[in-house]
């Protein structure tokens, strides 16, 4: 493919056209491009606007997920919209403009699902805080909300502050959501956070 809609972000050299081609490879993507543009708290970010294939279901999680198995984590989008088709000019060629013009931000989240306890709430409290976000459900991607490995090491030092406890960086990649977080808290190392337990 021609790469020639290059970025440079966080002190990168991004080609655009190199993760438009990974977002092809992945089972489900009929068709994709990837733009630069400003997010609600208007920090520049990567969003990619993806069309399925007919009877592909592709959530953010699992494009976010396909990418980091082929692309180092700074060329990962932060963001994906599905649409049933991308626009194009009057001669054909995709409509970048048009992209810029749709909502971003708030069409990349998992369907919401509110905090359901104490660790929970106050995990996407810290979410919220680093991300610079008003609201953040327990579903949520961190990485796909605009998170990022210098942000990462912000939530994790965060997280020690305020719950006591200490969390690797990698239980973060791994488990990305504040429910898979809490999870790993309450199973794990976490379990003197609870109310109550030595």
């Amino acid at each position: 493919g021609r790469f020639d809609h290059q970025v440079k972000l966080r002190g990168y050299r991004i080609e655009l056209g190199e993760i438009e081609a990974a977002l092809a490879a992945i089972d489900g993507v009929a068709a994709s491009v990837v733009i630069a543009r400003n997010d609600a708290a208007g920090h520049k970010r990567l969003f990619a606007y993806v069309v399925p294939a007919a009877d592909a279901a592709l959530t953010p999680t699992a494009l976010h997920d396909a990418l980091e198995a082929m692309l180092p984590a700074y060329m990962i989008p932060n963001g994906f919209v599905s649409l049933e088709a991308l626009p194009v000019t009057a001669n054909g060629k995709v409509d970048r403009r048009a992209l810029l013009e749709l909502g971003a931000f708030d069409e990349l989240r998992e369907e919401f699902v509110a905090p359901r306890d104490a660790l929970e709430r106050k995990l996407a409290d810290l979410f919220c805080e680093v991300l610079e976000t008003d609201v953040v459900g327990v579903h949520d991607n961190f990485f796909a909300l605009g998170g990022h490995s210098l942000l990462a090491v912000r939530l994790v030092d965060a997280v020690e502050a305020a719950l006591g406890v200490e969390l690797p960086l990698r239980a973060l990649f791994e488990g990305p959501t504040v429910e898979q977080l809490a999870r790993r808290l309450a199973l794990g190392a976490g379990t003197e956070v609870a109310d109550g337990e030595g």
